[in-house]
């Protein structure tokens, strides 16, 4: 059974970074209004509207840009520039929204310096627009790092926080490890 669901999962991996795949998923009317209630668009403007639509059901929203692993330092700068007007733009709509960003996007593979460098800044303008960011987890093999990131951030931060996956064995240990930072913590199970 683990080794059915270990092929499932890496065929699944694959598959989200087919472009042909995407182009095809994206063309069929099912799928689009399964994930609508999740994604609900492709780009920020979209994503706004459903947050706006949002606060009359007084549901606060998570902002993410989907992708992962930045080939360079300028394309992590580029992202990180991407979430600093989303946290603009949260301001300007007065929306009870935060942002959820991954490390492999604000360049961890790169240099943990470029990352946490990131990070920094964009938890300190988020914090500045009153809002908050949460730190995705990714895949297993990025869990000591990510809990690295946030371990240097929460003592200074309190406008941060870290997503736990709950079918990974280790979650209750690193739930134990981080409770002397008083955390904010997404547990999520699945993907998100």
């Amino acid at each position: 059974m683990a080794a059915t669901m270990g092929l499932v999962r890496t065929a699944l991996l694959r598959a989200s970074q087919s472009q042909w795949l995407s182009n095809q998923v994206r063309g069929r009317r099912f799928v689009r209004r399964a994930v609508s209630r999740f994604m609900p668009g492709e780009d920020l403007d979209s994503a706004l509207q459903a947050a706006q639509r949002s606060v009359q059901q007084k549901m606060t929203t998570v902002l993410t840009q989907l992708g992962e692993n930045v080939a360079d330092a300028n394309e992590a700068r580029a992202v990180a520039r991407h979430y600093t007007d989303v946290l603009n733009r949260i301001q300007a709509l007065k929306l009870p929204a935060h942002i959820s960003v991954k490390p492999t996007q604000l360049g961890l593979d790169l240099s943990r310096d470029l990352c946490l460098e990131q990070l920094t800044s964009l938890v300190a303008h988020a914090a500045n627009v009153g809002t908050f960011v949460s730190i995705d987890m990714e895949g297993s093999a990025y869990v000591d790092r990510t809990l690295e990131l946030y371990r240097k951030l929460r003592p200074h931060h309190p406008n941060v926080g870290v997503c736990l996956q709950a079918y990974l064995y280790s979650t209750p240990d690193d739930l134990d490890s981080l409770a002397p930072l008083l955390p904010t913590i997404r547990l999520v199970k699945g993907a998100y």
